[in-house]
């Protein structure tokens, strides 16, 4: 799973591969100054290196990244001025990897505070160099660093955010997609399963939705969509999570619905569309299917029990909300035009 989490996870594969650069870095140094009587120095070097390694296997199986992070930073912090202090201006200069470290690791207020921490110690304290012009220079070299590192993360971050959106909106209506979809079916499912908090799904497709397209035109159609989704998305709750899942069909997932909050919902959702919703005057009408999800029933299964249920609104005349009744009704009944 955590090679997996390296080739999709961009925060836990710059971790991973800071610790090991890292363990990789020390390591030499760490013998070599027990090797020369550097005791103290190379007990620093050591515990560094043995924080990491926890701190990376502590991770790998799955602890909060976050928390590690912070305190992986806070540990190599501590160690530059230290090892500053014991060795001089050698010492000062792993200065500058853990200040660019920092700011790929944290947030960017946290990782200028501690950067700034290390710069201010080594300078203010001055022992690791031999002269002012000397602290002098470090402390120019050390902020221009400092201050392209932080501009580089900002950038990067605006950026992340940027694809993210991209990657997880719909662009037609604005709501999230399908991707976004299968990561919030997860949330969901784990708060069930670890706090039994209940919860539904409901699949919404628009009814004869292709008669719009071929008498109206499509972009009718995509107006249509649009307008479904502002109507659907304006009397959601707040923790509720609409998505579109494909062409004309919606997912809304209802934490903390149980089956009779879910029929109450879903039939006064299919109301409001039915009086709201039209199509150059042409009234438009939807077909829901819900479910709430069972213990031990996988995200897969519970999607599909809801699926069906849609389905057999479909069959029953269509403009209606059906409500799954067990977890064994995953085969949908009639799989007829929509």
């Amino acid at each position: 799973m955590s090679l997996t989490r390296l080739r999709t996870d961009f925060q836990f594969a710059i971790f991973a591969l800071f610790c090991v650069v890292a363990i990789l870095g020390i390591g030499p140094f760490a013998v070599y100054r027990f090797m020369h009587g550097q005791l103290l120095a190379g007990a620093v070097d050591v515990a560094i290196l043995g924080a990491l390694m926890l701190t990376l296997a502590y991770v790998w199986r799955g602890g909060s990244l976050e928390r590690t992070s912070l305190f992986v930073v806070a540990i190599t912090t501590l160690g530059c001025i230290v090892i500053g202090k014991l060795i001089g201006l050698p010492g000062a200069l792993w200065s500058f990897p853990a200040v660019l470290a920092n700011f790929l690791l944290v947030r960017r207020g946290y990782a200028l505070a501690t950067s700034l921490a290390i710069v201010l110690a080594l300078v203010i304290d001055g022992s690791a160099f031999h002269s002012t012009v000397e602290r002098l220079m470090y402390l120019a070299a050390v902020s221009v660093t400092c201050l392209f590192a932080y501009v580089f993360a900002r950038r990067t971050e605006q950026q992340r955010v940027q694809l993210e959106t991209l990657a997880s909106r719909d662009p037609l209506t604005g709501i999230a997609n399908r991707r976004a979809m299968e990561r919030e079916l997860h949330i969901a499912a784990e708060a069930f399963r670890r706090h039994r908090i209940p919860v539904g799904l409901a699949v919404l497709d628009l009814d004869h939705f292709k008669r719009v397209n071929d008498e109206h035109g499509h972009e009718a159609g995509d107006h249509v969509l649009v307008e479904f989704a502002k109507l659907v998305h304006s009397r959601c709750r707040a923790g509720d999570r609409f998505f579109r899942y494909g062409g004309e069909e919606f997912v809304l997932l209802l934490p903390g619905t149980d089956a009779a909050a879910l029929h109450r919902l879903t039939s006064e959702l299919r109301e409001a569309v039915a009086e709201g919703l039209r199509a150059q005057g042409m009234p438009v009408t939807v077909s829901i299917g819900a479910a709430v999800l069972h213990a031990g029933e996988d995200n897969a299964h519970w999607l599909a029990r809801a699926d069906a249920a849609m389905y057999e609104a479909k069959h029953q005349g269509r403009n209606r909300a059906v409500i799954a009744d067990g977890p064994d009704a995953a085969t949908p009944v009639h799989a007829g035009q929509r």
